[in-house]
């Protein structure tokens, strides 16, 4: 990135003024040790990118002008990873690779096998924090949207193509099937570490998902999430 970018949560506009604080704050003065009149990059993970130079810094916040505005439109095509809550660790590497890959949204549900059967509210914030992070050095100006959702069995059928990670060595590989689909919203499903249950499979098929195999081998849970991602993407 030729300067450096921030985040914020606001809408962007020529005529207003950005305050940066908290950790962008921190980030910009204790980290960067920004000065008066240097020039900063600012997204609002809605599209829109400013160039603008910091006005002063007080005592918590810094104020920027800006000098441009560049909007970039949103893309046609969407890809949404429906994902079995795994371990932390795993989620925080979906998240992060997942916003640098193109990951529309991303869909947590609790998973019959999932060790944990929730997030809390400051670990869904946190994971958002990551995806930030990660748009902020992609270069990417749309942030993902994550969101929590109810156990397959509690799902209505959607009105979208669904895939799903199916070990069973008569799937079709992904690669075969996806140029059926023409839609430009896709809906790709992981179970978590262990899997999904049989009747969890059962309950994807009912819904109209297809199972596909991603790989000759067993691919890990957030491999399986990012490779479908990118096949996906690569399709549309």
């Amino acid at each position: 990135m030729p300067v450096e970018r921030y985040f914020v949560e606001s809408v962007l506009s020529k005529d207003d003024e950005i305050i940066l604080e908290g950790l962008e704050f921190h980030h910009l003065t204790n980290v960067m040790r920004s000065k008066v009149g240097e020039s900063v990059e600012v997204v609002n993970g809605n599209g829109t990118l400013a160039t603008s130079s910091i006005l002063r810094i007080e005592k918590k916040k810094a104020v920027l002008g800006i000098s441009e505005l560049v909007s970039d439109p949103k893309p046609n095509h969407q890809i949404i990873l429906l994902q079995g809550i795994p371990r932390l660790n795993r989620l925080d590497t979906i998240v992060e690779k997942g916003t640098e890959l193109g990951m529309t949204e991303l869909w947590l549900f609790p998973g019959e096998r999932s060790e944990r059967k929730e997030l809390s509210e400051s670990q869904v914030s946190r994971l958002k924090s990551v995806s930030v992070a990660a748009i902020k050095q992609c270069g990417r100006l749309y942030l993902p949207q994550i969101e929590m959702k109810p156990a397959l069995a509690k799902w209505q059928t959607p009105t979208l193509p669904i895939f799903f990670g199916d070990l069973s060595p008569k799937a079709p590989l992904l690669t075969d099937v996806i140029f059926k689909i023409s839609e430009p919203k896709i809906i790709f499903c992981t179970g978590p570490e262990s899997g999904f249950s049989e009747n969890e499979e059962k309950l994807l098929i009912d819904l109209g998902a297809t199972g596909v195999k991603l790989h000759s081998n067993i691919l890990r849970t957030d491999t399986a999430s990012l490779t479908a991602l990118v096949l996906i993407t690569h399709h549309l």
